[in-house]
């Protein structure tokens, strides 16, 4: 009789559920074939905000057993946007071989993880738990086919180490930490940044769109800007570029709350990763919004001005030239995002928190309590 075996896969909010939903019907065939043909794979998809919003692996190791003993799983693997970390050591993976339960943190594998590099972990992470729970004559499979090596496949820039340990009572016997740390920090920031989803809250740059649009339009009218994108260099034409967009970043964190400060967090690691991954989401954002102003700004010099009228009025030197459009359009942007910045908000606030790690933890445990 074929034996059977259910593994449930507990997918935190947003990104994980996502990535979750993408693997549910594919890994049971890969299981068969890559850990056990004579097995019935099966699997099952929860999603489960205390996943998404608990801070330490034991959290989550407890709660994935909490579940398993309920749904009567065999196995359990928690899928996870949060970082987690070990003695200062980035945590890519733990299981407890013991309760058969193990969780992955998605970002610790960068920015725009492949599905086939999550799934292979999935698959490696479920090999391990069957070759030690109750199939002793496949240990010896297990050693020769070097687990550390197999997930480490996973991570082709950074690397991951296996520990092996039994520390608590949730019994962690192998995990599986990144290194070197600042490379893995890198990557770990990359993966924390695409997990806010930094173009989801593009929608709310209407009206400053609209206010910093009209603007700049409104500027164009006159030759100054014209002189000014002339006979500015392009050294001063970028700080002027990296000075707008720092100040868009800067009101929007300010107007909207979005710096976790020590009041709200204490644990002083944490909050500063928390809040690199929010500035980084939001120069994302801000880089987008301003190619987007960009865009529109010289597609409207394009069709209103003339290159002869510029020609005449800036008294260029030699010929005109393609590139003063660019120009004008670049001084246009970057005055005009300076000036729709100053005292504009983004129109959605719920949107726009809800691309921090913070807020989204705050959310996920009011859901927890609503539920209970």
């Amino acid at each position: 009789m074929t034996k059977k075996i259910v593994v449930g896969l507990i997918a935190a909010p947003e990104l994980p559920a996502a990535i979750g939903r993408k693997y549910i019907e594919k890994i049971p065939h890969h299981l068969q074939n890559q850990v056990e043909e004579d097995v019935s794979w099966e699997m099952e998809f929860i999603i489960d905000p205390l996943t998404g919003a608990a801070e330490t692996v034991g959290e989550i190791l407890e709660k994935a057993i909490e579940i398993k003993k309920e749904k009567g799983w065999d196995y359990a693997v928690c899928l996870t946007d949060l970082p987690l970390f070990h003695n200062k050591n980035i945590v890519g993976a733990d299981i407890s071989l013991h309760h058969a339960v193990a969780q992955l943190s998605i970002p610790v594998f960068g920015w725009l993880p492949t599905k086939k590099r999550i799934e292979n972990a999935i698959i490696q992470i479920i090999r391990e738990i069957y070759y030690h729970k109750g199939n002793s004559d496949k240990l010896e499979e297990l050693e020769k086919s070097n687990p550390e090596f197999l997930l480490q496949k996973q991570f082709p820039v950074s690397r991951v180490k296996r520990l092996s340990e039994n520390d608590d009572h949730v019994g962690k016997e192998a995990r599986y930490i990144v290194f070197p740390k600042k490379l893995g920090k890198i990557r770990l920031l990359m993966g924390m940044t695409q997990a806010n989803r930094p173009l989801s809250i593009m929608p709310s740059f209407k009206r400053i769109i609209a206010i910093a649009f009209s603007t700049g339009i409104f500027g164009l009218i006159f030759t100054t800007i014209w002189e000014l994108s002339y006979l500015l260099s392009v050294y001063r034409l970028l700080a002027l570029n990296i000075a707008a967009i720092c100040l868009m970043v800067f009101w929007i964190v300010s107007a909207h709350d979005l710096w976790e400060s020590k009041s709200v967090r204490s644990d002083s690691k944490l909050r500063r990763l928390y809040n690199q991954a929010t500035v980084l989401t939001l120069l994302i954002s801000v880089l987008s919004y301003y190619a987007v102003l960009f865009f529109l700004f010289l597609v409207t010099i394009l069709i209103v001005i003339p290159p002869d009228v510029y020609d005449y009025s800036v008294d260029i030197e030699g010929d005109f030239s393609f590139l003063y459009f660019l120009r004008l359009a670049w001084v246009a942007t970057s005055i005009s995002t300076i000036v729709g910045a100053i005292g504009a908000s983004l129109e959605n606030d719920e949107l726009v928190r809800d691309i921090t790690y913070g807020y989204r933890q705050k959310r996920r445990y009011s859901e927890i309590k609503s539920k209970e």
